[in-house]
């Protein structure tokens, strides 16, 4: 976040959304100047105290931001950003970017929505412009699913469908047969962790046939410049292997007996990771804070990869 770009602002007020998504709106610091106009579906980068993180605008007008957050308090030293975020708290903000936005003229016909995700993609919705629709929504636990009663009231007045898949129940989705059910010419929008939206970028180039697909631009990738596997060491059970980078880290872990716990396996609730004293990571995961993305400390071997051949884990 350039320093020229930053705006101080104030958390107005928030609400609880789902047990770890709270709905906050955000107003310019009081004295200051009002927060620069935005599209909703656009993203700012926020700073509250030391840690910066990325959100999705739902709305904006002269008041300011809506904002929709999934916060993790694990109750450990890198809890984020939800304790401090609270009525009345100062932030910086970014200036506003991205395209897929209420304003993107895309004909979509599908779209893959992973937890807060579905924020830019009820942007698109909220337009009116689209019919016929159909969302495929991803999201572990049945209590969450941020703004699902919203999208389910759009499906119903533009004929549109929405499928819900928890991964809490039914593990990680089949992203090679979810493709299979699109058909053949299709324009996808897709928007939720990293992970995800290059499962889905894969899914798409292996499956027959073609279908336009649109992301956020969180999913640029670089797997054209990882290696075709990894040496790694892990330094608490004496263990080196070789892993494949097309397939899970965590896999590759599981299958050399060292026992990571892990749960969603779509790098959105934070319990695989690892420590990283070794290497450089491409983190796909909506968990870590873009300043631990940077350092590389950590990582979530259920989505992320390595950038060089050899990984060294304090597992």
């Amino acid at each position: 976040m350039r320093t020229e770009t930053v705006r101080p602002a104030t958390v107005r007020a928030a609400r609880a959304l789902t047990p770890t998504v709270t709905q906050y709106w955000l107003t310019g610091a009081p004295g200051g100047a009002p927060l620069p106009a935005a599209v909703p579906g656009q993203h700012v980068t926020l700073r509250v105290g030391p840690r910066y993180k990325t959100y999705t605008v739902l709305a904006a007008g002269d008041e300011g931001y809506e904002l929709a957050v999934r916060n993790r308090e694990r109750g450990g030293r890198r809890d984020h950003l939800s304790p401090r975020l609270h009525v009345g708290a100062p932030v910086s903000l970014g200036a506003p970017s991205g395209k897929f936005t209420a304003e993107n003229a895309a004909d979509f016909t599908h779209f893959v929505a992973g937890g807060v995700g579905i924020n830019p993609i009820l942007a698109v919705l909220s337009g009116g412009r689209l019919r016929d629709w159909h969302l495929f929504y991803v999201d572990r636990g049945t209590e969450e699913f941020p703004f699902l009663d919203r999208v389910q009231e759009l499906a119903r007045e533009q004929n549109g469908s929405v499928v819900t898949f928890d991964t809490a129940d039914r593990g990680r989705p089949d992203w090679d047969a979810t493709v299979a059910d699109i058909p053949v010419g299709s324009t996808v929008g897709v928007c939720g962790p990293t992970g995800m939206v290059s499962a889905v970028r894969d899914a798409v180039e292996r499956a027959p046939g073609s279908r336009r697909l649109i992301t956020d631009g969180s999913a640029a990738g670089t797997a054209g410049d990882m290696p075709p596997s990894v040496e790694v060491e892990c330094l608490k059970t004496g263990i080196t292997f070789e892993a494949a980078q097309h397939q899970p880290l965590l896999d590759a872990l599981h299958r050399n007996g060292v026992g990571v716990p892990s749960s969603c396996r779509q790098g959105i609730c934070g319990t695989c990771e690892v420590e990283v004293r070794t290497g450089r990571i491409d983190h796909r995961d909506e968990v870590l804070t873009d300043e631990e993305k940077a350092a590389s400390s950590y990582m979530l071997p259920c989505v992320s990869k390595s950038l060089g051949t050899r990984l060294v884990l304090n597992v």
